[in-house]
């Protein structure tokens, strides 16, 4: 069995944070009983997925459109054959 390849953790220095700032993510990580280290771990996470996670939502919807349109298209086939099979069965 071959070991999982362990990615090298990164380190983010932010410098000229204003103290305000930090109180309030300190404050946010205390509610979640957390360090402010994790907090803003999770965070910066959140943050570099948003993009991928809306994508993802477009494509969703557009899915959700197009899948839509296919069953109203299949619907007015269905009508329309039952009004001819009825026609049909009158004659």
């Amino acid at each position: 069995m071959t070991p999982l390849l362990k990615e090298k953790k990164m380190e983010i220095k932010i410098r000229n944070v204003d103290p305000v700032i930090v109180k309030k993510i300190d404050e946010m990580a205390a509610k979640q009983k957390i360090s402010r280290n994790e907090y803003l771990r999770r965070s910066i996470s959140r943050f570099a997925l948003i993009s991928e996670v809306t994508d993802l939502d477009q494509r969703y919807r557009e899915l959700v459109d197009t899948l839509s349109d296919r069953l109203q298209q299949a619907s007015d086939v269905i009508e329309s054959n039952t009004v001819l099979i009825a026609n049909l069965l009158d004659r």
